[in-house]
């Protein structure tokens, strides 16, 4: 079954369909997961309730089926009750022709939007009615706009509006790509994969045609069969269908399609009705498949270009090779023409020279302005090639220069077939590196009380929690160290205090091994002052009893330390951590601490050491990766700036 996102001709319809919601009010808002939102509406002139699905990035569409709601409502959930709830809808617009749907709900304070972007990694936003954003599903920053609390709303660049294209601005388009056809009416001429594959089989054209090969009659076929397709969305012409192959769902389509002819479809009421039921056969991608799809994606893309050009050498080289042997072929016709060329420009009246020379059989284009000379030679199959000579050189250097050409293009041959091998291993690393696995839903919403701190769960399920500042350096000692426990320290002024505790998340007792000391005390040191000024720092750990707080007679201990009794455990530590993705009782967590604790609970993760990037930018990108804001990210790397070593399960852009 095929993958469906939204297209903007497919918003087009859904806008369309969804207008007879306008009057009717805002219920329910429940978020179902970390990607999608359900809105629940009361319908004007009918008893049954209706809620709008919106999965973020991907897909939105009518539903009147119950979901499993959560019992306690996420922070984004209770922020658009609190805005859009018995607000009344006064507007459900596309944002130009881009994958944007906006719906506008009217309070008495104003109208809120509610911006639905449909496009790559996505996003859901709650503007105020001065279009600040109050909320956003995710934050994000790029360099052309930030989609975060208290920034004005930017939509993305303009796309392409294949409405209003004339023929010429078509044309023009297809000229200047230089990709196939069904690439070029998909990305540059906006139309999406779905509807570019449409309008090539209308018009009768092959999709993997390049562009530069097409003819002006296949250009304006295609130009005349987008602009009928285009002016049925334009009349609301709209005639849904379900496609089916073998009795399996494949699409969902606004109007009967000329590549599906061959196919099973079924009529529907609605495009947003087919979606529901594209949706609910569909499984859930979460983010992080979305993101190895994307990565093996682009790493398919480059694959089919490597071999194309693949393709490109050795014909041009095979053709550079057969030129030089028809120049010797037609060796003394050839030393003929170019002694004639030799003699007219030595004349003082060339034209009459340069007409004859270009009336000669063997002459396809002769212009000594433009240092241009090409020659049409048939082959012993009668077959002609044109030929392109430089008229100042002889035959044989003519030929010699073919030869070499062709010699060159053998070797880049040679390098891009490398290429291509390189580019094979890469994907097969990167499909291997990914754990097919099928997850239970899970939820950010419950909270550990070990979240108040630094934290992580060592290798063996212990956990090691850690002050922030002087005050819960403080707390974390008085409250939660107790008897079993260990306590871990950097060897330097201004280090957090760390509780080793002997059990696990669930408050079962758990040994503490050295290995979880060992990884405490990196803990201890990567989280300290020594981060961004050594590679490597001491760190120690003690008994619990040997933690004090009572100074001696004449000594002052500040707030946040204590005194330490007795011997130190000492270990040398290499300051080095990783971030990723852990998932606590159904719960999915960002966890920072030593790369051996992180690498047993996380399939994505990145390893950090101190460097010269900005604290901030590591956060932005890692957010990316793992769907969650920058903040929350900021908040579980160790102080300074940072050096990215590896990363785990994911690449970056």
């Amino acid at each position: 079954m095929m993958s469906r996102g939204v297209s903007a001709l497919d918003i087009v319809v859904l806008v369309s369909e969804l207008q007879d919601l306008l009057g009717c009010y805002v219920e329910k808002i429940y978020q179902l997961s970390r990607s999608e939102i359900l809105v629940r509406v009361q319908q004007k002139n009918a008893r049954q309730k209706e809620s709008l699905f919106i999965r973020n990035g991907a897909l939105l569409c009518r539903t009147q089926k119950q979901f499993d709601t959560p019992e306690k409502p996420s922070v984004f959930a209770m922020t658009l009750r609190k805005y859009l709830l018995n607000g009344r809808i006064t507007a459900i617009t596309q944002h130009e022709c881009d994958r944007i749907i906006t719906i506008t709900v009217g309070r008495k304070e104003g109208e809120y939007a509610l911006v639905c972007e449909l496009f790559s990694n996505g996003n859901i936003l709650l503007l105020d009615p001065d279009c600040r954003i109050i909320r956003p599903l995710v934050t994000q920053e790029w360099s052309s706009r930030v989609l975060k609390t208290g920034e004005l709303y930017q939509p993305p660049p303009s796309q392409t509006n294949p409405f209003i294209l004339d023929e010429q601005q078509f044309i023009e388009m297809i000229q200047a790509s230089a990709k196939d056809v069904v690439r070029t009416l998909a990305t540059t001429v906006n139309l999406s994969g779905l509807y570019a594959e449409e309008i090539c089989a209308r018009a009768g054209v092959e999709k993997t045609t390049k562009t530069s090969t097409l003819s002006e009659t296949q250009v304006h076929q295609l130009y005349q069969e987008m602009h009928l397709l285009l002016a049925e969305f334009q009349k609301h012409a709209f005639h849904p269908q379900l496609v089916k192959k073998d009795g399996v769902l494949i699409d969902v389509v606004p109007l009967p399609f000329v590549k599906y002819k061959d196919l099973e479809v079924e009529a529907l009421e609605s495009l947003s009705a087919g979606l529901e039921r594209l949706r609910d056969a569909e499984p859930v991608v979460e983010p992080q498949d979305t993101a190895h799809q994307n990565a093996v994606e682009k790493l398919q893309r480059q694959l089919d270009s490597q071999q194309q050009l693949l393709e490109e050498f050795s014909q041009s080289s095979a053709l550079k090779k057969a030129h030089g042997d028809l120049l010797y072929v037609h060796f003394q016709a050839c030393e003929q023409l170019l002694g004639q060329i030799t003699a007219v420009l030595q004349e003082k009246n060339k034209d009459q020279g340069i007409k004859e020379i270009n009336e000669n059989p063997l002459v396809s284009r002769f212009d000594p302005t433009a240092n241009e000379l090409v020659v049409q030679l048939p082959d012993d199959t009668g077959q002609v090639s044109k030929v392109a000579l430089d008229f100042r050189k002889s035959v044989a250097e003519n030929a010699q220069l073919l030869y070499e050409e062709g010699k060159k293009l053998q070797e880049k041959f040679k390098g891009a077939r490398e290429a291509v091998e390189q580019t094979k291993k890469d994907m097969t690393v990167l499909k291997a590196a990914k754990r097919v696995e099928k997850k239970q839903p899970v939820t950010h919403e419950k909270q550990w009380w070990f979240e108040k701190f630094r934290w992580f769960i060592s290798s063996e399920g212990n956990i090691i929690v850690a002050g922030r500042d002087a005050s819960s350096n403080d707390l974390v000692v008085k409250k939660y160290l107790t008897d079993g426990d260990r306590y871990a320290h950097a060897d330097i002024h201004g280090a957090p205090s760390c509780v080793v505790k002997s059990k696990g998340i669930y408050d079962e007792p758990l040994p503490i091994s050295v290995q979880t000391l060992e990884e405490a005390c990196v803990f201890a040191a990567s989280y300290s002052r020594a981060w961004n000024q050594f590679a490597e720092a001491q760190a120690y750990w003690v008994l619990p009893e040997q933690v004090s707080k009572t100074p001696q007679s004449g000594e002052y201990v500040p707030k946040g330390a204590f005194i330490i009794r007795g011997k130190r455990n000492y270990q040398r530590c290499t300051l080095e951590v990783a971030v990723g993705r852990i998932i606590l009782d159904d719960t999915e967590k960002i966890m920072g601490g030593p790369v051996s604790a992180v690498a047993t609970r996380a399939t994505q993760y990145a390893v950090l050491v101190p460097g010269a990037t900005k604290k901030s930018v590591v956060a932005r990108k890692l957010a990316k990766v793992f769907s969650v804001s920058a903040d929350t990210l900021e908040k579980v790397l160790p102080p300074g700036n940072l050096m990215m070593t590896k990363t785990i399960g994911f690449t970056l852009e």
